[in-house]
């Protein structure tokens, strides 16, 4: 009979431990849900230059530059092509002061024809732009300011600043 209650109180113990654990375990999956609500509410930075780095093609501008950078290999940058749209045709200066690079040996402007007439479509086949820009994946947009810094980087085009989609 002893063995039995024995049995039973270990049994419970690791009930209880089990019940423990789950909290836990659920309570930080709700942290974490709110750190991920607030990074895309802020944007995801750009696997790339920090912002306050210089890039020096884009020195000697009057205004900010909105800059993408896509590849036909990247399944995300197919999906993020007609928010960038939408958002480039938002952008403050018009397509003058909107870039978009595709970027790759496989690249070619057609990639990017649903732009119309939003951006400035640079194809970049020798990838010198995308080193230029210290590109480590795909999609990369950057808010390049007068002085050749950026201004601000990211990962989706709905989180750049003061340009988001209806």
């Amino acid at each position: 009979m002893s063995a039995l209650v024995t049995v039973v109180v270990v049994l419970a113990l690791v009930c209880a431990f089990n019940t423990a654990l789950s909290l836990a375990l659920v309570r930080r999956m709700r942290y974490h849900a709110e750190l991920l609500t607030d990074i895309e509410h802020h944007g995801v930075p750009a696997q790339a230059r920090r912002p306050g780095e210089a890039v020096g093609h884009f020195a000697g501008r009057d205004a900010d530059t909105l800059v993408a950078f896509f590849s036909p290999t990247c399944v995300r940058c197919r999906k993020e092509r007609g928010t960038f749209a939408r958002v480039a045709a938002r952008w403050p200066g018009g397509p003058e002061r909107v870039v978009a690079v595709v970027s790759g040996p496989d690249a070619t402007a057609g990639f990017l024809s649903d732009l119309g007439d939003a951006a400035r479509v640079v194809v970049d086949t020798d990838e010198a732009l995308r080193h230029d820009f210290g590109i480590r994946g795909f999609p990369a947009l950057f808010v390049v300011s007068p002085d050749g810094r950026l201004a601000w980087t990211g990962m989706h085009a709905e989180a750049v600043p003061g340009c988001a989609t209806p």
